[in-house]
């Protein structure tokens, strides 16, 4: 370590320059906090991680790691020293996953039921599967709305359950949505794309999060269509302009932000995979030369 350099800059500074980052686990090791954010740095640029174990197996409580951690191989050296040097000879880079979320301050108060209502709100009940929903918080300033999001991206469930990242955005009353976007690209790819407009930003950032099981976190949001870019492929249930309860089978699937829908339709769903291929869909009321539908299932 450089004197009159941060000690962290420096760490990550290394780590960006290197396509492996073996981490000698002791006890010390298994129970720190700055151990566990190199590994995290590690993930967000798409370093491998090489876990060795620096004493004898009966002397390491793996139960002390957060499941994200306890998923990856342990090597003892002692007996798996070719299969080691194995993986290390081998040419490749483990994809991105991007921990953007701010780091938890020193006196943080945990506030338990206004925690687990939220990690109900987005996990299924035996904390290991995300629940496909958008959940907002809403409330006055100060009243801890982004400290109690900052905790939750924390937690070792969230982590887990959301093995592709965990992306993060502030808005404010008059923010760069463009920047924004751009920003959680680059967090995906590592790449800085110069994208023509916010439309372009949208679309090829939702490409990149096409099958990713990533939670955004949309921070100090004033108005729901700064939101909306970060949201393309909502869907809802289509109905006639006279009865609000006129919805039955039909369903619509937003290309983009469309205000005009706001407070009138309720969104029940989301493209998750495939928006791509919805992308083709010819657009219009009605098109001039309509998609047609030629195969068609409900899933499970």
């Amino acid at each position: 370590m450089e004197g009159g350099v941060g000690w962290w800059k420096q760490i990550t500074d290394a780590i960006e320059q290197v396509e492996f980052m073996i981490m000698v686990l002791t006890p010390a090791a298994m129970t720190s906090d700055v151990a566990r954010k190199e590994w995290r740095y590690a993930r967000q640029q798409g370093v491998r991680v090489c876990p060795v174990m620096g004493v004898p197996p009966s002397q390491l409580d793996t139960r002390a790691l957060p499941s994200w951690m306890r998923k990856v191989h342990f090597y003892d050296l002692d007996k798996e020293w070719n299969t080691f040097v194995g993986f290390l000879n081998s040419a490749s880079r483990d994809n991105r996953v991007p921990f953007m979320a701010p780091d938890l301050r020193d006196d943080y108060v945990q506030r338990p039921a206004e925690f687990e209502a939220l990690l109900s709100a987005l996990l299924d009940a035996d904390r290991a599967n995300p629940v496909m929903i958008t959940t907002a918080l809403q409330g006055a300033g100060g009243f801890g709305k982004t400290t109690l999001a900052i905790a939750l991206c924390h937690s070792d469930d969230v982590i887990s359950a959301f093995d592709d990242g965990i992306l993060w955005v502030t808005l404010g009353q008059e923010p760069k949505i463009q920047h924004e976007l751009t920003k959680l690209y680059a967090a995906l790819t590592g790449e800085r794309v110069p994208f023509i407009d916010i439309d372009d930003a949208a679309i090829h950032l939702a490409e990149r999060l096409d099958q990713k099981n990533c939670l955004i976190v949309i921070d100090d949001a004033w108005d729901a269509q700064h939101v909306m870019p970060f949201m393309r492929g909502s869907l809802g249930a289509a109905r006639s302009d006279q009865s609000v309860d006129s919805a039955n089978s039909q369903f619509f699937i937003t290309f983009g932000p469309n205000a005009m829908l706001d407070h009138h339709y309720t969104v029940y769903g989301r493209v998750i995979q495939g928006m791509d291929v919805v992308d083709k869909i010819a657009p219009g009321e009605p098109p001039a030369d309509p998609t047609k539908i030629v195969h068609a299932k409900i899933g499970n």
